[in-house]
C-alpha cells in the first residue's frame, strides 16, 4: 500500500489511512490529522529489493527499516502526544473501543450472518448490535485474543439461531458441492477448472477487486453469476457416477416412494436445506407428476432431475 514510498521529508498517506478506514477502526473514528500522524509514524518502513533467483524464480520480498528515513519528530495521533513508531501507533488503535467494535463487526459478518458493505458501516448500525457489543468487549477483555473471542461466539446464542443467514462466497458454493458430491482427490487435476468456475461466478481468487476485497451477502449474486452457480452445482449433482451421489441416492431410496417423503429427504440430505412452503409444495408438484417412484426403472433419473431443482433453489444459495 506504497508505504514503500512513505519517507520522512515525503509522507505518503495511502498507508496509513487503509490501516484506519479498512482494517481497524472504520470511517468516522479518526480525523484527517490522524491518517497523517499515523504515516508519519510508519515512515522508513519499507522493503528489501528482491533477487532474481534465475530458474528458481525470484526471491521473497523482506521487510526493512530505514532509520535515516524515519520521522522521528513528535506526532498526535487519536489524542496521544508522542514520537511514536508503526508499533506504537497500533498499540493505541487498539485500545480505542471503535477498532473492538470494527473487529467484531466483522466477526459477526464472517461466521453469523451478512452485515452490509463495509463503506456504509459508519451509517447503517449493525444488524445485532448486542451480539457485536458482545464481541467487542471480549475482545477487549482479552487483549484481542481471537481464539477466546471465537469460543465466546460459537457458544451464543446468536450464533446457533441464525442460520442460513448468509449468502455463500463462490468459493464456498464450489468446495462445499465438491465435497457434497464427492471424487475430487488432491491432488486434483481439475484444479485449475474449479478455480474458473469460482472466477466466473465473480471471485478470481488471490485478485481482489481493490484493497477493501470482495463485497459479500447478496452483491455475489446476479442474473449472471446465479445462473452459473446453478448450472456449476446441477451438472455435479446429476451424476450418478460421483461417489457422494450415490450415497445420497442410496439414503433417498430408504425413504420410499412417495414423492412427498423423496422431496424431504432430498433437502434434508443434501442440506439440510430449510426450504418455504411454496418452494416445498412446487418441488412436491413436480415430483408427483408421475406418481411414485420406480427404482427398478425410471426412478434414478426422475431423482437426479429432482435433486438439480433442489440446488437450484434459494435457501441453497445460503450456508
Amino acid at each position: 500500500l506504497d508505504n514503500n514510498e512513505n519517507h520522512a521529508d515525503s509522507v505518503n498517506e495511502n498507508w496509513g489511512r487503509e490501516l484506519l478506514e479498512l482494517f481497524t477502526m472504520g470511517v468516522g473514528n479518526y480525523t484527517e490529522t490522524d491518517v497523517r500522524e499515523c504515516s508519519r509514524a510508519f515512515t522508513g518502513w519499507t522493503l528489501e529489493h528482491k533477487l532474481p533467483r534465475f530458474h528458481m524464480g525470484r526471491w521473497d520480498w523482506d521487510f526493512k527499516f530505514l532509520p535515516e528515513d524515519h520521522d522521528y519528530s513528535e506526532k498526535e495521533f487519536l489524542g496521544h502526544k508522542g514520537n511514536f513508531d508503526g508499533e506504537e501507533i497500533i498499540d493505541i488503535i487498539l485500545s480505542k473501543p471503535a477498532t473492538a467494535a470494527f473487529i467484531a463487526r466483522h466477526l459477526y459478518s464472517f461466521f453469523v450472518a451478512d452485515e452490509p458493505q463495509v463503506p456504509a458501516w459508519s451509517v447503517t448500525p449493525p444488524r445485532d448490535p448486542e451480539a457485536v457489543q458482545l464481541l467487542a468487549d471480549a475482545l477487549m477483555e482479552s487483549d484481542y485474543h481471537i481464539g477466546n473471542v471465537l469460543k465466546k461466539l460459537f457458544n451464543s446464542d446468536f450464533f446457533k439461531q441464525q442460520r442460513f443467514s448468509k449468502v455463500k462466497n463462490p468459493t464456498e458454493v464450489v468446495v462445499s458441492t465438491l465435497r457434497l458430491v464427492g471424487g475430487t482427490e488432491r491432488p486434483a487435476p481439475e484444479i485449475m477448472d474449479w478455480t474458473g468456475q469460482i472466477a466466473y461466478m465473480g471471485q478470481d481468487l488471490l485478485n481482489p477487486p481493490s484493497v477493501e476485497g470482495w463485497h459479500n451477502g447478496v452483491e455475489w449474486i446476479n442474473s449472471g453469476t446465479l445462473m452459473k452457480r446453478t448450472n456449476f452445482v446441477s451438472e455435479l449433482i446429476s451424476d450418478p457416477s460421483r461417489p457422494g451421489v450415490e450415497v445420497i441416492i442410496s439414503r433417498v431410496k430408504k425413504a420410499g416412494t412417495e414423492p412427498s417423503d423423496i422431496v424431504d429427504a432430498c433437502l434434508d440430505i443434501i442440506g439440510p436445506l430449510i426450504v418455504s412452503e411454496t418452494t416445498r409444495s412446487e418441488l412436491i408438484a413436480h415430483a408427483d407428476r408421475l406418481g411414485e417412484f420406480d427404482w427398478s426403472g425410471t426412478g434414478i433419473e426422475r431423482l437426479t432431475e429432482l435433486m438439480q431443482l433442489v440446488v437450484a433453489t434459494r435457501e441453497y444459495q445460503f450456508a
